[in-house]
C-alpha cells in the first residue's frame, strides 16, 4: 500500500508499507524509498518504526534493488531476493546486517515501479553523465 509519492525537483520519495520478519511473526512499518538526481547511482530508505523509536536508514546502490526484485544479490550487509512460493510471488525479501540481520518483505511490484520511475529521470548506465567531471579534474590538479 503506498501512503505518499512525490516528485519534487526530481528527487523521487515513496512510503511504503513493508513487514519486518522476527521468528515467524510479521511486523508491519513504513519504509521511506529515496533517489536524487545528484547521487544516481544511490538509494536511500529509512525504515519507520514507529512508536516513539528512532528511524533507521541504510544507503544502498540503486541497482542493487533493480536486480533484487529478479533474482538474488548483495553481499555484506545489503542482500535481496524475491520470494518464491504459494502467496508470496509479489514479495521480495530485503536482509540487512550480518551475524542476526533484520529482515523485511518488500511488495515487488511497488519496489520495481519505484525504480522504474527513478530510471525515467537518470537512465540505468547514464549516471556518470550527471557527475561534475570539472569537480574531479580539480581535485586532480591539486595533487
Amino acid at each position: 500500500m503506498t501512503f505518499r509519492s512525490s516528485v519534487g525537483a526530481h528527487d523521487l520519495t515513496r512510503t511504503i508499507e513493508i513487514h519486518q520478519l522476527r521468528t515467524r511473526l510479521r511486523f508491519p512499518l513504513r519504509a521511506t524509498f529515496r533517489w536524487r538526481p545528484d547521487a544516481p547511482l544511490e538509494a536511500e530508505v529509512t525504515f519507520h518504526p514507529g512508536a516513539g523509536r528512532s528511524d533507521v536508514v541504510w544507503v544502498m546502490g540503486r541497482d542493487l534493488l533493480a536486480r533484487g526484485v529478479r533474482t538474488l544479490t548483495g553481499e555484506g550487509d545489503v542482500r535481496i531476493r524475491p520470494l518464491a512460493g504459494p502467496g508470496r510471488k509479489g514479495q521480495v525479501l530485503l536482509r540487512l546486517g550480518t551475524g542476526s540481520p533484520a529482515l523485511f518483505t518488500v511488495d515487488r511490484a511497488e519496489l520495481s515501479s519505484w525504480v522504474e520511475s527513478t530510471w525515467a529521470v537518470v537512465p540505468a548506465g547514464a549516471e556518470a553523465d550527471s557527475l561534475d567531471w570539472d569537480f574531479f579534474d580539480g581535485l586532480l590538479a591539486d595533487l
